[in-house]
């Protein structure tokens, strides 16, 4: 407002001037009352100061800090007071620069970031520093190369919370003397040179390797263990199938006319291989009682008879003669 004010002045002093050599008829400027009046307004005008919202003025009396205006209209004294500073109280952001840091491995990498931060006391924020936006882009320069150099390469692509929650506690220490808080502090890229690129690129190629391999040998373990484990319970599952058969064909041939049943299978079993011998056109030579399938069929009888009366299966007596020997009775 008092911009404007003074503009007008210095048109009405100009109009004036014109009017008292070629007479354009501005008689009211000419009257003292005019003057009187436009002065206690431009007085007015610098008196009133129309402070916006989330903004400060900081007001110095006779140089030294007097008062802090907040929101609203606000009155200062023209000639012994004056607006020094003016502060936005809304959060800033800054762009930190990038810059090269050296790990606890000594590789260098090459870090930027973004900080955030808000002024929360405009008295300190005037007088605390000189330029209060570089002084917290150096200290988080700082606090950062401080925090990568407690790690190792690695650990800084993994743990970047880590490291903007040290730049946050480090500049917001610091931070508070000149009124400002440090809300938060981003890394946006880290870089490293081409060769350390290239390595680490193998060095994770030649770990996904080794876990595959790994990977690979415990699912054939795996898989062998569970193929043993099958062939196990297999053949337990025929051992007791054949017990159960078994004590089925006992149980049978217990029963009466169980010894026929049974002579009658061993002959079928004995005239079915004597088939396939004959088929295969081996040469098989029997000798003793070998040669007689009704000594074979005797001695499974001597040994069923035996198993029914609960002793010992003894083989029966031999009989040297071949059938065709044996003379009639």
């Amino acid at each position: 407002m008092g911009f404007p004010l003074f503009i007008f002045g210095v048109v009405s002093i100009g109009l004036l001037i014109l009017d008292q050599h070629y007479g354009i008829g501005l008689s009211i400027l000419h009257n003292p009352l005019f003057w009187f009046a436009y002065l206690a307004l431009l007085a007015l005008a610098s008196m009133v100061r129309f402070v916006r919202q989330q903004s400060v003025l900081v007001i110095e009396r006779l140089g030294r800090y007097n008062r802090t205006l907040t929101a609203g209209v606000n009155f200062v004294y023209p000639i012994v007071e004056r607006v020094a500073y003016a502060f936005d109280m809304r959060e800033q952001v800054i762009d930190v620069p990038a810059q090269d840091a050296i790990t606890k491995d000594n590789a260098t990498v090459t870090i930027d970031g973004v900080l955030y931060y808000k002024i929360i006391n405009a008295k300190d924020a005037a007088y605390g520093a000189e330029d209060i936006r570089r002084a917290i882009v150096n200290m988080a320069q700082t606090s950062m190369r401080s925090a990568i150099g407690s790690m190792e390469l690695d650990k800084t692509f993994e743990n970047r919370s880590e490291i903007n929650e040290r730049v946050v506690r480090a500049v917001s220490d610091a931070a508070q003397l000149w009124g400002a808080h440090v809300t938060r502090y981003e890394i946006k890229d880290i870089k490293m040179p081409e060769s350390l690129r290239q390595s680490m690129e193998r060095q994770m190629k030649a770990e996904r390797d080794k876990r595959a391999a790994v990977l690979e040998s415990e699912g054939v373990k795996q898989s062998e263990i569970n193929r043993a484990e099958g062939e196990k319970q297999a053949a337990i599952l025929r051992a007791e199938g054949q017990a159960k058969a078994i004590e089925l064909v006992r149980s049978q041939i217990t029963q009466q006319g169980g010894d026929a049943a049974v002579q009658l299978e061993v002959a079928k079993s004995a005239i079915e291989q004597y088939g396939r011998l004959a088929k295969a056109g081996n040469s098989l030579v029997l000798m003793g009682d070998g040669a007689d399938p009704a000594g074979w069929i005797a001695k499974a009888m001597a040994v069923l008879n035996t198993v029914n009366k609960g002793g010992t299966p003894q083989a029966p007596a031999r009989n040297n003669t071949q059938p065709w020997q044996q003379r009639p009775e």
